[in-house]
């Protein structure tokens, strides 16, 4: 039993949080950015249904800015909830981030 126990902590222990990133435009991964902005998506049955409205339009969140990023992630509050539910309820966050350059536009 408490071999079980520990191969599961190890586990849990070694989890990481994902992180995507989508560049749009001409921002380079180089480029310093900004966070502007950010929002909370709700999925079930680990990602696949989405609940609610999932459909987020970036321009509420970046304005006309043609350069900016947005970074897809489940934070690790994000990854407990979803392992206190067993995958059934899975968060994860959207960051709109814009190039240091254009905060003032």
């Amino acid at each position: 039993m408490k071999n079980v126990l520990l191969i599961v902590l190890v586990c849990i222990g070694l989890t990481s949080c994902y992180t995507s990133r989508t560049y749009v435009g001409d921002v380079k991964p180089s480029d310093p950015t900004v966070q502007v902005n950010n929002e909370h998506v709700h999925h079930l049955i680990y990602g696949l249904v989405p609940v609610g409205n999932n459909k987020i339009d970036d321009s509420n969140y970046v304005g006309e800015r043609k350069n900016y990023v947005v970074k897809n992630q489940q934070t690790f509050l994000d990854g407990f909830l979803s392992f206190i539910t067993l995958g059934i309820y899975t968060p994860s966050t959207v960051t709109f981030e814009v190039p240091l350059d254009e905060v003032s536009k």
